[in-house]
């Protein structure tokens, strides 16, 4: 059996029409130089400090270790450092955990869902985000979504509340926020499912308002209105608009999440697999989402190597709602810093057979892209909460 010797980093940048982004890939080495596992660890900043975590915690948990004791490895990186939990540490948590799942798949010659305990589907449902003007008319963001029902998609994400707001909003942005929607929804027609995104930014007064404003437009669910910072008011905005409401990019691992599963706080969960703990700790986010019939759409802001693991995690929980999938809006070097990684037809991405997450590095694209020393982002708010 293979043992674990040591990490490598990988850096690129892609970018969309609101946002550059670098992302930060784990090379997880064995003894035999053909059999390695990739990994996400993506933290949108602070890649310096999560190489750093990575580095140590490969030399302190994981030489020498047999890959396959996977959730041990876990285990132990997660309660054996002092400063346990964090953004940084769950995403360097999160970035391991994906390369020791893709190693033993690639061992056991079996892909990743399979050994999650086999596909309820092999087809995974995706919407569109990375393709909208942020703020655009709502001329501009009917035929943007036009363009994207048009490649084959049957859901479709965006912010329609600009840039110039941050807990409140003026009752002139807020018209002109339900304005987008409503063009939106006339363009792509009744049958195609726009999802609302808030990210995170109002307080619960104007999260309910502009709720109240976009009911009759159907949203599949209500991204993010407030804070994760305090159940409590995820849990009033879910009480007085009726539109389900989803959260979850910001929060990491399976212990928030709980909390917000006992109260029913949110009706869809968001863990992004790159921050939050990684395959082993979005399974079982998902598992304690089914005990009170809670649904689990992942967060994906992800290089190929995490939004592929989402995908295999997708096929395997039988409360998967729908995935993010941003990788069409990416500049086209996304599609080929990696091998094996599929478009979207129709709406859906379909999953192959290969070992592991079935992808394959193309060094010499990742070393063409080398990350931006400074990105920019265009996220729909004043300041990132």
């Amino acid at each position: 059996m293979p043992a674990i010797t040591g990490v490598e980093f990988r850096e690129f940048w892609a970018q969309h029409h609101n946002a550059q982004r670098n992302w930060l890939l784990v090379k997880l080495n064995t003894d035999d130089p053909k059999v390695f596992g990739l990994g996400d660890a993506s933290p949108m900043e602070d890649e310096t400090q999560v190489k750093g975590l990575i580095s140590e915690w490969t030399d302190k948990y994981l030489v020498g270790k047999d890959p396959l004791d996977s959730e041990v490895l876990w285990t132990t990186m997660y309660h054996d450092p002092h400063a346990r939990g964090g953004r940084l540490a769950s995403t360097a948590l999160s970035g391991i955990d994906i390369a020791l799942w893709d190693l033993k798949g690639k061992i056991l010659d079996r892909p990743v869902y399979q050994l999650l305990g086999g596909a309820h589907r092999k087809k995974i449902r995706v919407y569109a985000n990375g393709w909208y003007t942020n703020p655009g008319t709502p001329e501009q963001n009917a035929d943007e979504a036009k363009i994207v029902v048009d490649m084959g998609y049957t859901a479709v994400k965006f912010d329609p509340f600009g840039q110039a707001n941050h807990y409140k909003i003026s009752l002139k942005e807020a018209q002109l926020a339900e304005d987008r929607v409503a063009a939106v929804r006339r363009a792509v027609g009744p049958e195609v499912d726009i999802l609302v995104e808030a990210h995170a930014k109002f307080d619960v007064m104007n999260a309910i308002q502009l709720g109240k404003r976009l009911e009759e437009y159907r949203p599949l669910f209500y991204d993010e209105p407030v804070s994760e910072e305090r159940v409590s008011e995820l849990l009033e905005v879910r009480r007085k608009v009726n539109i389900p409401i989803a959260t979850g990019e910001r929060l990491y691992t399976k212990f928030p999440f709980a909390e917000i599963v006992e109260r029913h706080a949110a009706d869809v969960l968001q863990p992004d697999i790159a921050n939050a703990g990684g395959i082993t700790e979005l399974k079982k986010i998902a598992i304690i989402a089914e005990a009170k019939h809670i649904t689990m759409a992942p967060h994906n802001v992800c290089s190929p190597v995490g939004a592929m693991a989402e995908m295999h995690l997708d096929a395997s929980i039988i409360n998967f709602e729908i995935q993010e999938y941003h990788a069409e809006f990416y500049t086209e070097h996304y599609f080929t810093v990696t091998q094996g990684f599929p478009r979207q037809e129709d709406g859906y991405v379909t999953l192959g057979d290969g070992p592991g997450l079935g992808l394959e590095l193309d060094e010499d694209v990742i070393a063409s892209n080398p990350p931006l020393t400074k990105v920019t982002a265009r996220g729909g708010m004043v300041k990132g909460i």
